[in-house]
């Protein structure tokens, strides 16, 4: 039965053929060694763990930065896909790297592959002339306006009135001031001789 890439193959009966005994020389090909399975194409996290590896790290650091096991970095090194890759960081890899924040990276990478796959989502909408829902437009448009520098803006204008501080500035500038109000005056209490009795 042949499988297609991409769909779902469909059972049939299986035919068996050639049934005999196992003899004892059989049993050698149970000694050879498998090959082993090599990298088909690589993807980013192969870039990732390549350039931890072309950076000098033990395989358990480079397992531990990457988030990968043990096993994998191993297996991977013995790759020769892995093993030329690893060859070309080596002759580009800078000490920053090693310093940098897998996390970071993670989540760059990641939004990188969401914009791509957006893309095609929304490039195989309009070949196939559909619409999608105007809510996810309008969310992609204002994603991608705020991050490019185009998003909404918000202005916050503070007017602070101060009614009487302008007045006096007015009158300032039209030369007529307030007079200074006086202080009180003391009265002073008349003499005894004018006192009534």
């Amino acid at each position: 039965m042949a499988l297609q890439r991409g769909k779902a193959a469909v059972a049939q009966d299986p035919e068996v053929t050639g049934i005999r005994s196992l003899a004892r020389a059989d049993l050698g090909h149970l000694l050879e060694k498998r090959p082993q399975a090599q990298i088909q194409s690589l993807r980013d996290n192969h870039h990732r763990v390549a350039r931890a590896v072309a950076s000098g790290m033990a395989n358990t650091e480079v397992a531990a930065t990457c988030g990968v096991s043990y096993n994998r970095v191993s297996t991977l090194k013995a790759d020769p896909a892995f093993a030329e890759l690893v060859a070309h960081y080596r002759a580009v890899i800078t000490a920053e790297w090693a310093s940098q924040d897998t996390v970071i990276e993670f989540m760059r990478t990641n939004a990188l592959k969401a914009q791509a796959m957006l893309s095609d989502k929304l490039d195989d909408a309009a070949e196939r002339n559909e619409f999608l829902p105007t809510r996810d437009l309008v969310a992609i448009s204002e994603l991608g306006f705020d991050r490019t520098g185009y998003g909404k803006v918000n202005k916050n204008i503070n007017v602070n009135v101060d009614f009487a501080a302008q007045l006096e500035k007015a009158r300032a500038r039209s030369g007529r001031t307030r007079p200074e109000p006086s202080p009180p005056q003391q009265i002073e209490a008349p003499p005894a001789s004018f006192r009534r009795l």
